[in-house]
């Protein structure tokens, strides 16, 4: 064999081994066969080989609503998987917020004022001292609003405000219409005495930043009303507080039964939106108030509903932050999760900052 066969062969054989080799990796590539799981969301690469870090997944709103309850009624994290709920209770509660004859007592009647000042807020030729001097007729409300406008939650400047003209021209309508009818919803909710009196300052703690949350929401995301936003969030605090008293009247009548956490917040749960409907339409507030507080909980909400929503996730995730049982970054993320990062950010922020004193 010449030298010009040899290197013919050794040509030939080379391109037929990378034939061949190319056919077994096609081959291997089509082979089924083990692979290690996508890559989460919750993982992060560390800069070392094969380290990662898990980063927890951020809590729902459900679970930070459950959470948040939990903690309203002295259940401790540890405490929280051995509650024991009263059917015969829950179901003696419902009837009572329920019937006829019974729920009058767990249905407020509507605020005096609150029509006048809407009114009088809504006109702009109304003046702050016109606003003022109806304010100013009720002492209790005046008092009220004063403490709610020096809160951290509307304060606008270092010094406490000392009138309620003042009140009125540094906040602004929407701001004034919020604190009015928050001072008019709160002696219903801290009526509460005895066991449940705690419960009832942490709720209304709770109200304030929901309600302002739902509030802000409602405005700068979705365009919508914020006072009604507003308004829809105090009632559904004042639902709860009213569940609350509806389970005290019937634990206090024979046969005894002790107060029981889980009890609590399974009427908690069940019946503070339906009390607030109820409230609402008593109230011939607007249908869009009412059917906002029809949809809390559903899966496909309209904008006021959304708000609400919000509102909750950012009151609950506030609320456990202050003693710790919940971090920033958590927090921020529960509200990422279902609004932009900057607009959490900025409505933490907002809802972050009550300092705890009751208002």
């Amino acid at each position: 064999m010449n030298g010009a066969a040899v290197i013919g062969m050794v040509i030939l054989s080379s391109l037929a081994a990378a034939v061949l080799v190319g056919a077994l990796a096609w081959w291997w590539q089509r082979q089924p066969r083990p692979h290690a799981p996508a890559r989460s969301r919750n993982l992060a690469a560390s800069d070392d080989v094969g380290a990662t870090t898990t980063v927890a997944a951020a809590p729902t709103a459900g679970v930070l609503q459950r959470r948040f309850l939990l903690l309203a009624l002295g259940v401790g994290p540890d405490d929280a998987d051995n509650l024991r709920v009263q059917r015969a209770v829950v179901e003696d509660v419902v009837a009572a917020l329920t019937r006829a004859d019974l729920s009058s007592r767990y249905t407020p009647r509507r605020p005096n004022l609150l029509p006048q000042l809407i009114q009088s807020v809504n006109d702009s030729a109304a003046s702050s001292r016109s606003i003022a001097r109806i304010i100013g007729s009720d002492a209790v409300l005046a008092t009220t609003l004063l403490r709610i406008a020096n809160s951290a939650l509307y304060r606008l400047q270092g010094q406490d405000v000392q009138s309620i003209e003042r009140a009125v021209t540094l906040i602004g309508n929407d701001g004034i219409r919020q604190i009015i009818s928050a001072a008019l919803v709160q002696p219903v909710m801290e009526s509460n005495n005895g066991a449940d009196a705690r419960f009832s300052s942490v709720l209304w703690e709770y109200t304030l930043r929901l309600s302002l949350a739902a509030a802000d929401h409602a405005r700068s995301v979705e365009r919508e009303d914020g006072f009604a936003a507003q308004l829809a969030g105090l009632l559904l605090g004042l639902g709860a507080a009213l569940t609350m008293q509806a389970c005290a009247d019937v634990l206090a009548r024979p046969p005894l039964r002790v107060r029981e956490p889980g009890t609590l917040l399974e009427l908690l749960e069940r019946c503070s939106a339906p009390t607030a409907v109820r409230i609402a339409q008593h109230w011939k507030l607007a249908p869009s108030i009412v059917q906002a507080l029809q949809q809390v909980g559903e899966q496909a909400p309209g904008g006021l509903a959304r708000s609400l929503q919000v509102g909750q996730l950012a009151a609950s995730a506030a609320m456990l932050h202050a003693p710790g049982q919940l971090s920033e970054d958590e927090a921020i993320a529960a509200l990422s999760a279902q609004l932009p990062e900057h607009v959490a950010a900025w409505l933490w922020k907002r809802v972050s900052q009550y300092d705890g004193e009751r208002a």
